[in-house]
């Protein structure tokens, strides 16, 4: 899977979120209690995950690339990918 995908894959999953969250918030509305609460907060936690993810990949796009190739690389001419990265592996990140 490429970089490219999973970026397309974390806006899926926050898009996804968005309705979920959309959702809770009309249930919400319709009947305030307490479950209604508790629903609503896990889907914005939820939401707030997927966002946050995304947008440190989106701020720091440049490094991750430049890491996804060293990582390829290093596989490719070492048989081994680096141990030490600035950024986590996208892979190992996604949801």
């Amino acid at each position: 899977m490429t970089d490219w995908d999973l970026i397309t894959e974390y806006i899926q999953n926050a898009m996804q979120a968005v309705d979920k969250a959309h959702d809770a918030a009309n249930g919400l509305r319709e009947n305030a209690s307490r479950e209604t609460l508790d629903q609503f907060r896990a889907q914005m936690a939820e939401l707030t995950e997927h966002l946050t993810k995304l947008q440190t990949v989106l701020e720091h796009q440049d490094t991750y690339v430049l890491e996804e190739l060293a990582d390829r690389l290093s596989t490719l001419l070492g048989g081994k990918r680096p141990e030490y990265r600035r950024t986590p592996r996208m892979e190992e990140t996604a949801l």
